[in-house]
């Protein structure tokens, strides 16, 4: 077998390689400034852990983008965090952070890892699997042990094997709807888990902004978390099944940012991309009608926040473009 990190890079790798960039700079801003506001000991030592592989992916990476002569892109630096500012999380969300960032990093390294041809290239995003399946464990360990794991609901099931032998099963009839399957609680909970996470950043970054209409973006997106949350626990509620919920706010009373608002923006969307993900893959397993349409109408509204989003970094310059195909025609 010849040598195959010669052959050139394709689309799919190139824009993996440049997302991964983008995001482990981030990371690493987010990581020093929590480690500096950081009390348990175990907590610490993961954050650790966790900021020192992010900054070797950023050295692979830089290493990578040189030898296939790309353009590095610009990411995020220590201008974009003031390790000094005052606490703005507990220690408790920054478990449930990495927690989420596991999740949201399996899925996605996982999704570019089918779209690579190239040996070398798989290898980096197989063994970015492998850490976020161990950062995952490591966090849910000290979770347990700490008492302040979230877990989803526990129901009891049906024993016997059964069939579906009407199309009410799929579709309500005269407002009647069944019970929920397993799949369908266990997508319901995971998206209140994520908007949990999602409403403390988004109260944070909102009473910290500096700008008025960033931060009214913040809160915009505080109030749509919360109402999903609301709506959603109110379901299971409704089907007399346990809710998630924290004692912890997660959220301090500073109102000094510890973070540029290019950063806290692009963070942002990060967050909100991934519920997108989330939305569909519980579509993809949901058999009940009412399900669907909430999550067909939370993806409307999530893009359209989305794009509110993306117009506020384009005025302010902060949100930089992925690498494009050249067009021939304008080489002329």
């Amino acid at each position: 077998m010849g040598d195959t990190t010669k052959i050139p890079l394709i689309s799919s790798e190139i824009a993996g390689l440049w997302n991964s960039y983008m995001s482990d700079t981030m990371i690493v801003c987010v990581l020093k400034y929590y480690l500096n506001n950081v009390d348990d000991s175990e907590t610490r030592a993961i954050l650790q852990q966790t900021l020192d592989l992010s900054s070797n992916h950023i050295q692979e990476l830089t290493n990578i983008f040189n030898q296939e002569k790309l353009t590095i892109p610009e990411g995020f630096n220590d201008n974009d965090v003031n390790v000094n500012a005052p606490r703005l999380f507990t220690d408790h969300f920054y478990l449930a952070y990495l927690c989420s960032m596991s999740t949201a990093g399996m899925h996605n390294y996982t999704l570019i890892l089918n779209q690579i041809a190239r040996t070398d290239i798989r290898a980096y995003f197989s063994n970015r699997i492998t850490e976020n399946i161990n950062l995952y464990n490591n966090t849910s360990n000290i979770k347990l042990s700490e008492g302040i794991f979230i877990r989803a609901p526990r129901v009891e099931v049906t024993q016997e094997i059964q069939y579906i032998e009407s199309q009410s099963f799929i579709t309500d009839w005269f407002g009647e709807k069944r019970s929920l399957l397993a799949i369908e609680i266990t997508h319901i909970f995971s998206i209140i888990y994520a908007n949990l996470v999602g409403r403390a950043m988004t109260t944070a970054f909102g009473q910290v902004s500096k700008n008025e209409k960033v931060s009214d973006y913040f809160f915009e997106g505080k109030d749509i978390a919360t109402s999903y949350i609301y709506e959603l626990n109110g379901l299971l509620t409704e089907e007399c099944i346990p809710i998630p919920s924290t004692s912890d706010s997660f959220v301090t009373s500073s109102v000094v940012s510890p973070f540029s608002e290019k950063l806290m923006m692009n963070h942002l969307a990060m967050l909100t991309s991934s519920a997108i993900s989330s939305f569909g893959m519980s579509m993809a397993d949901t058999m009940r009608s009412d399900l669907q349409a909430k999550y067909i109408k939370y993806t409307a509204e999530v893009m359209k926040y989305i794009k509110k989003g993306a117009n506020i970094m384009i005025d302010n310059k902060w949100l930089q473009q992925s690498p494009q195909a050249v067009k021939h025609e304008n080489l002329v």
